[in-house]
């Protein structure tokens, strides 16, 4: 397969094509995973139902802490994952400074001894919390929206 594989339109419309074939959307996860491409490769797996292959996938996103691509991964494969995973993928993010996905990760077991010292380092090193942002941007009464006179 070539390096242009997909535009993001071409994907998108691949993506939501009702018919297509099952081994050829395998083929593009498998080339997008090569690629490191793992979200895409997600895609392509779940939209070819390839249990199999998400189910390959997860070591690999445990080991990387990725929070994100691992409920991906479990959305895709209508599942829930155990708590013990959650507490690995958790632990993984936090020896790998992923600090929003480690405290995702045990805000989703509820692991409130966790969440708090997370949160504590976090706000130690001058880190935003996602969940607790309040930046002034984002306040509809910034003075540079203003419409003037």
């Amino acid at each position: 397969m070539n390096k242009k594989i997909f535009s993001c339109l071409k994907k998108r419309d691949y993506l939501n094509a009702k018919v297509f074939d099952r081994e050829e959307c395998v083929r593009y996860g498998e080339w997008f995973k090569s690629q490191g491409f793992l979200s895409d490769a997600i895609d392509f797996f779940a939209k070819a139902e390839a249990k199999e292959k998400l189910e390959e996938l997860i070591p690999q996103i445990i080991s990387e802490g990725d929070v994100f691509l691992f409920k991906k991964i479990y959305q895709a494969l209508k599942e829930k994952p155990p708590k013990e995973v959650w507490e690995k993928i958790g632990e993984n993010a936090l020896k790998l400074g992923k600090m929003n996905f480690a405290l995702k990760a045990f805000q989703e077991i509820d692991n409130k001894e966790k969440i708090k010292e997370i949160e504590e380092t976090m706000q130690a090193q001058g880190l935003y919390i996602a969940s607790q942002l309040s930046l002034p941007f984002l306040k509809p009464e910034n003075k540079k929206l203003k419409k003037k006179k």
